[in-house]
Order: C-alpha cells, then structure tokens, then sequence
C-alpha cells in the first residue's frame, strides 16, 4: 500500500501559481523568489515540495521539508493550513519509507497545527484530515495494530466519500485508493466484501472522468480494476463463484475501455474468471473456451506460471466443484 497523492491535499493557495508551477514544470528547479513577498514566496516553496514528491524525487523532496521546518521562526508565521499540510508531506515521505514512529510524530505535529485552524469545515481542512487519517491507518497496519488501523481506514474512508461528492475531480482518486486499501488493512472477508459493495459506484465516477480525460484518471481506473479483480479473488475464497463471475467481469469490461494491447492484468483477471466458471456445471464449457483462448496470450507474454494455472484447470476440470 502506498500512501496518497499529495497533491489533492495541498490548500488551495492565496496566490496565483501558474507561472511558478510552469517554471517547475520546465526548469525542474524552484523558480527565483527574489522580490516576491513573503506570502508568495510561502506559497511558491509549498508548490516545489508538492512537484518534487509527485515527480518521485524524494531525497530532494524530505531535504527540502527538513529545511523548512528547520526554521521554527519561519513556521510558526505559517498559515496553520499550510503548516499541517508541510508535517503531512513530511508523514507520508516517512510512511512510504515504512518509518513508523517518526511518521506518528510527524502527524501529531501536522494535528496540533490543524487545531490552530479557523474554518474547519473548509474542503482543504478536511482533505489534509482525510489523508492524515489514511496515512495513520497505513502506520498502525505496519506496526501490526490491525483494529486501530481498519477505524482509521473507515474514517478515511467517510470524510473522502463526502469530500468526492462536493469535488469529484479533485478527491474522487483517492477515496478508490482508500477503498482499494481495505483489502489489505481489514481482515474480515464479510467486512472487506461490505466496503467494497457500499463504494460500488466509484466505477462510473472513473468511467465518466476517464470520458473526459480526468487529470489522474487512468490510475485511478486501474486501481478500480484491481480493486474489482480482488473482490473477484474474495469471493472464491468465500465460495461464491457467482458472484466471483460478475465481478471479474466488470473488471474485464473496464480493463478493455482503457484501450490497452492485452496484457498480464487482462490475462490474470481472465484466468480468474475462467475458475470462477468451472464452478459452475452449467458454465464450464465456457470455462474451458475461455481458457484455451487464453494460452496463446499466456505464451506470447511468456507468462509461465499463467501457462500452468491454465494447464492445470483444464486437466482438472471435472474435480471443480458448483457454489
């Protein structure tokens, strides 16, 4: 699991960035700040640590928080909006490193800043407090305490769901990836199975977008798929093929609207489609149609354990058993 995007988090800024983030974007390099004034300049050095960690270079990025926060004179004149959103940078930095106890410290010092905010019902307070809690849900997982995460992760989960119908562009990735989240964090089959039905309708909230070209949206459509693809997963597990059917199938379907050449995804989904029919009697001669269609994709791709899966279903297709 991987912590948010920060991006959807950052507050939206007094001034006007276009330009700086466009010099970013060109440079690569933060742009001269030299004859700004102050709250420009705040807002600018905000903006780089965004691009540096949405463009994966994370070394400059914590060596630019460290530097930041360094400067206690310098953050205790932040907004408190911004200065919880800095210490959030920072957590999700040392989450993706799997550094748990700094990673607390970090949220307990972007909550203390939180508390000094003065419209807490505002968009951006409550994204930074989403992402705070989806980070914390991914510390307490990592250091094994299972119960507190899943509360966290459902909290998360709550206040994305309200913030994605209020600005559907902006948090709609991110409450999939925290659905996506709950098939790692909670361990309950039944309950994994109830998050991931209640948060059904994120599929046409991705396929609308991905229509009109939503900045994020192909990522957050292959989240779904796999998202699908693994309630496919936990319903054979649980013995119910038929419901298995139905949701390999709609990520297949969703798997073909990216436009994509066939890849492993479409063959690992098909294959558990093609199990979850020969649980069927009645579906088995598509199960083993299916499968054979299979294999010269399963070779093109040099898929070896995919070839014996295949293999396998199909020598053992009368030992399958109905549900």
């Amino acid at each position: 699991m991987k912590p948010l995007p920060i991006e959807p988090s950052l507050p939206r800024m007094k001034n006007d960035m276009t330009i700086a983030k466009a010099q970013m974007a060109t440079t690569g390099s933060m742009p001269s700040c030299k004859g700004l004034a102050d709250d420009i300049t705040t807002e600018v050095m905000l903006c780089y640590v965004q691009y540096l960690m949405t463009n994966q270079r994370t070394v400059e990025a914590e060596r630019q928080i460290e530097q930041l926060l360094d400067d206690e004179e310098w953050v205790e004149a932040l907004p408190p909006l911004y200065a919880a959103w800095l210490w959030l940078a920072r957590m999700t930095l040392l989450v993706d490193e799997g550094n748990h106890s700094l990673a607390l410290g970090a949220a307990e010092q972007a909550l203390t800043a939180l508390s000094g905010v003065q419209g807490k019902k505002s968009e951006d307070f409550h994204a930074i407090v989403a992402s705070l809690l989806y980070n914390l849900a991914l510390t307490h997982h990592g250091m094994g305490e299972n119960s507190r995460a899943a509360k966290e992760l459902t909290k998360a989960q709550q206040l994305l769901e309200r913030l994605t119908k209020r600005n559907e562009p902006r948090f709609s990735a991110l409450l999939l990836m925290a659905v996506e989240a709950s098939t790692d964090v909670i361990k309950s089959k039944t309950k994994q199975m109830n998050v991931l039905a209640h948060y059904q309708s994120v599929g046409e909230i991705y396929m609308r977008e991905l229509a009109s070209g939503g900045s994020g949206t192909r990522a957050a459509m292959v989240n779904l798929i796999e998202t699908l693809g693994k309630q496919g997963d936990i319903m054979l597990e649980m013995g119910n093929s038929r419901n298995a059917v139905k949701y390999y199938t709609k990520a297949l379907r969703y798997q073909k609207k990216l436009g994509d050449k066939m890849g492993e995804r479409d063959l690992n989904l098909s294959i558990g489609l093609a199990r979850a029919l020969m649980r069927l009697i009645n579906r088995r001669t598509a199960a083993e149609q299916l499968l054979r269609s299979l294999q010269p994709l399963a070779q093109r791709l040099n898929a070896t354990a995919q070839q014996h899966e295949i293999e396998d279903l199909l020598n053992n297709k009368n030992k399958n058993f109905t549900s």
